[in-house]
């Protein structure tokens, strides 16, 4: 049985761990051509924020320290220069491997048992998220092998496209997960003797 998770609505200006966004861009690439400038951007319906609580909170007390007049002479080793964000996919949509058609891409159709486990997220590579309460966003999954960087500006100017924020112990399993996900030992698949 999946967990229901928790969320409080934000009322601060300051992005979390945990916040979730609408409508989150994603500048795939860049090129000059011909003397003019070419930006390829996907928007993500929504995006999860996975960098750290802490982080993103000595980033604001250090920026919030400074003004024009002492920018010189105060440190500034605590900002940041970008976010670490997911999308979240609509979970029928993964599952039936069709999270990808935006992007003309077909993915594998999951069978029942691995619906099973990424429900239950005992498969490592997905999160499943099943919000708690009356809100906008349908049971979704969270795939650790798609995440991105963001500009801290840029989502702080967009706040008003935030929905929620994840509670912080739900928000604590979710980071756990990542990282026990990015850190794995990858192994060839054949192994020269």
């Amino acid at each position: 049985m999946a967990i229901k998770y928790e969320f409080d609505k934000c009322s601060d200006d300051r992005i979390h761990q945990g916040d979730i966004f609408r409508k989150v861009p994603f500048f795939e690439s860049y090129f000059e051509k011909n003397g003019a400038f070419e930006v390829s951007i996907l928007e993500f319906p929504y995006a999860i924020v996975l960098s750290q609580e802490c982080d993103l909170e000595q980033n604001c007390k250090e920026r919030a320290s400074f003004t024009d007049k002492n920018f010189e002479t105060v440190k500034h080793d605590k900002f940041l220069v970008s976010l670490l964000c997911a999308p979240l996919y609509n979970a029928e949509h993964l599952f039936s491997g069709e999270h990808l058609s935006y992007l003309k891409i077909q993915a594998d159709k999951k069978s029942t048992d691995q619906k099973k486990f990424i429900k239950s997220n005992r498969e490592s590579r997905y999160h499943y998220l099943e919000l708690d309460g009356n809100i906008e966003i349908v049971p979704s999954v969270i795939d650790f092998k798609h995440y991105f960087s963001i500009s801290l500006p840029l989502l702080e100017n967009n706040i008003s496209n935030r929905i929620c924020s994840i509670r912080p112990i739900f928000r604590e399993s979710i980071s756990q997960r990542f990282t026990n996900y990015l850190s794995r030992i990858g192994l060839p698949e054949k192994i020269a003797i």
